[in-house]
């Protein structure tokens, strides 16, 4: 499987991917691209019933408005701020981690920086730098020099420097920093700045003249959009149905070094239910989510969509047992399909001793209670509405005040 062109905005900087064409051919590449894209959607395998399909089309919806907002911001400016991602509880694509706030510093190739901020109390606080989308270097926040207050700074460069330092090299650096909220009530992201350190390069010689960076972002945001739907299409396609895949090394595609993702597909008949177990593992931070046919995470502060290692109930037994299903079977490790026939299902193994496939087991809807050992804990409605009330204040509060 080829990943799409990193950066429709370095495209149009340097046409890397694209070719040079005029206004109206771009254009019209675009709109072929976006009906194939559509074509796509609804001949897809995993389009079984009418929400999946609507939940496909808003997906082309959320790919155009990750695409165009990257078209728009073609050229990092020299002193940057860390950034929250475009990624929230809305626009989500990729099967992003319902725990997490993601910040971002696009960079300049040839160019060092210096990071500095507070850690936060975020579970786990992740620092990766990438070319592209391929890592290049991996650490915890935790790893590094801290004052007792949490502070820090380290230098991102091609050169390695005294005390914290990243390594910082390619055409396309990116810093990509990962928060990781373990309790959604009481933990905060890092609070972070970012500046260049040196004279850095002339921005000048990086302008491109509208009528030809425009053409290239159109003409880019054409392949964007299909090539990306059809990539994470295939990625979620590889595991087995109703299983999982061996733990994966993901860092060639953005994922973090230090995360072994175990990835698996759900697919569930009406009035059927998916019955996971595993013990869990010990270390920094596991969790286990859902994604709908397209590799959108599902809505996780409308929907009990992920559990982690924090917000999960285990048994007496020391495993940890969840059950996938379209409706509410009254246990408290339920995951919320959300009426989706099939699609994604991801746990995360993060600075842990193991990384485990889940055993999985397709039983009635209603013999769920039956196939769970005795002590498992329940919930009842009024339980269950105040869990949910809580995941869409801390969710809101986390992306929206």
């Amino acid at each position: 499987m080829a990943w799409p062109p990193h950066s429709i905005a370095e495209a149009a900087l340097s046409g890397s991917g694209v070719p040079d064409v005029d206004m109206d051919t771009a254009w019209a590449h675009l709109q072929e691209r976006l009906g194939a894209a559509e074509e796509l959607v609804r001949t897809a395998p995993v389009n079984r019933n009418a929400l999946d399909h609507a939940a496909g089309m808003r997906h082309l919806m959320v790919l155009m408005a990750v695409g165009i907002d990257m078209a728009l911001r073609v050229d990092p400016d020299p002193v940057l701020a860390v950034t929250r991602s475009k990624m929230d509880d809305i626009v989500t694509w990729g099967m992003e981690c319902p725990d997490c706030v993601y910040l971002n510093a696009e960079m300049r190739a040839g160019e060092s920086y210096r990071l500095l901020g507070n850690r936060g109390t975020a579970r786990y606080v992740g620092l990766q730098t990438m070319d592209g989308i391929a890592a290049t270097a991996n650490c915890l926040v935790d790893e590094l020099e801290l004052d007792d207050d949490g502070n820090f700074e380290v230098i991102l460069s091609a050169d390695e420097q005294p005390g914290n330092w990243l390594r910082l090299v390619g055409e396309h650096p990116v810093l990509t920093v990962r928060n990781f909220l373990y309790d959604w009530d009481t933990e905060t992201p890092a609070a972070l700045t970012i500046e260049r350190i040196g004279p850095g390069v002339d921005p000048g010689e990086r302008t491109v003249a509208p009528e030809v960076s425009v053409a290239r972002q159109l003409y880019a945001l054409g392949d964007f959009v299909p090539g990306n739907l059809k990539f994470f299409l295939d990625f979620g396609g590889a595991p087995p149905t109703n299983g999982f895949l061996p733990p994966a090394d993901m860092s060639s595609m953005g994922a973090a070094a230090e995360n072994r993702p175990v990835i698996g597909r759900f697919e569930l008949e009406p009035g059927q239910a998916l019955i996971l177990e595993f013990e869990p593992p010990t270390g920094v931070y596991w969790s286990v989510s859902l994604g709908n046919p397209w590799l959108e995470t599902i809505n996780y502060a409308r929907h009990q969509s992920s559990l982690n290692g924090h917000q999960a109930v285990r048994d007496d037994d020391g495993k940890v047992r969840f059950v996938l299903a379209a409706e509410d079977p009254g246990v408290a490790n339920w995951l919320d399909t959300a009426g989706h026939s099939n699609g994604a299902m991801l746990l995360r193994c993060v600075r842990t001793d193991s990384a485990p496939v889940p055993d999985v087991r397709v039983v009635p809807l209603e013999t769920v209670t039956a196939e769970l050992p005795a002590g498992t804990t329940m919930i009842t409605p009024a339980e269950r509405a105040r869990v949910l009330e809580d995941r869409r204040r801390a969710v809101h509060e986390r992306f929206y005040s």
